[in-house]
């Protein structure tokens, strides 16, 4: 398994939201092209995109939430975040 650091600063609430908000609705779109290019394939939706869209989207929620109570209270936000990369089978169904 190989660590990529990813994140690691210190953000103001605005610039965290954003950079948080950006990844998300870059994984958003992965799973709504997933999910359509389901639909046309296969004729049916990709059930674990479907998924992991309301999860990234009360993520969102979340995210907003907690920016704006930093914001409220003049708070920097410290963001760390590390993918791990390592090889599965193909076979194996991965959330991503």
């Amino acid at each position: 398994m190989e660590n990529v650091k990813f994140i690691d600063g210190q953000f103001t609430p605005t610039e965290a939201k954003e950079i948080l908000l950006n990844m998300i609705s870059s994984k958003i779109q992965f799973h709504r092209i997933k999910e359509f290019s389901s639909e046309i394939r296969d004729g049916k939706p990709a059930i674990n995109s479907q998924q992991r869209i309301k999860e990234l989207q009360e993520a969102r929620e979340k995210i907003i939430t907690l920016m704006k109570d930093a914001e409220n209270q003049n708070q920097m936000i410290d963001l760390q975040s590390t993918v791990n990369i390592s090889y599965t089978a193909k076979n194996e169904v991965e959330k991503i």
